[in-house]
């Protein structure tokens, strides 16, 4: 009977192999709405997130910032500064403190941002192109994808949540035959309490 035991328990331990794949969705956070600073995309099937990276003097490598420019405009910078092949994102909502909530079709980017870049909505990003072995900018072109926001909700120094979710299809900026899809993003952000969390 000892022998038995022994036995089951080495199948379960192998039947648990830790090299078994992991669903990339299953990483993505939950869909919520009530500011629990949270970010999270597919970028073709791999999980993306925004991570910190190191501190230095002149940056804190926050790994996700959320910035209000030319007063209505909303902008979440997203990087992962921890992985061997970093990489950003770059979602442009032009005047979304008018609007507020609704869906925001993506627009054609330039690469650009903040008074630099397009007056509409749009998403560009960088990442490790496997087939060139180098980083590519990919951006967002007419009608490519949309944002939902689902909730956003100022309570004077309280909270100032932003909900939504979001998918699109990017194009490499120098081989237009190279595309990449964003699917089941989702961010969940209160500004209010966002620079003291940890994106690790």
């Amino acid at each position: 009977m000892k022998t038995l035991s022994i036995v089951m328990i080495l199948v379960l331990m192998a039947s648990c192999n830790s090299d078994d794949p992991v669903d990339p969705a299953s990483l993505l956070p939950p869909i919520t709405m009530t500011g629990e600073n949270t970010f999270g995309c597919l970028i073709d099937g791999k999980f993306f997130r925004p991570r910190d990276g190191r501190s230095t003097i002149n940056s804190d490598n926050r790994g996700l910032r959320v910035v209000r420019t030319e007063n209505d405009n909303l902008e979440l910078h997203v990087y992962d500064r921890k992985s061997d092949r970093s990489g950003s994102l770059f979602i442009h909502l032009e005047n979304f403190y008018t609007i507020g909530e609704g869906d925001y079709l993506i627009q054609n980017a330039t690469g650009l941002r903040g008074i630099d870049g397009p007056n509409h909505n749009y998403i560009y990003g960088t990442f490790w192109n496997e087939t060139d072995q180098q980083y590519s900018r990919y951006l967002s072109y007419d009608s490519s994808g949309l944002l939902e926001l689902n909730k956003y909700e100022l309570i004077p120094n309280t909270s100032n949540i932003k909900s939504g979710t979001f998918q699109t299809r990017l194009v490499n900026f120098e081989n237009t035959n190279d595309t990449i899809l964003v699917t089941l993003g989702r961010f969940d952000l209160d500004s209010f309490t966002l620079n003291i969390k940890d994106w690790d």
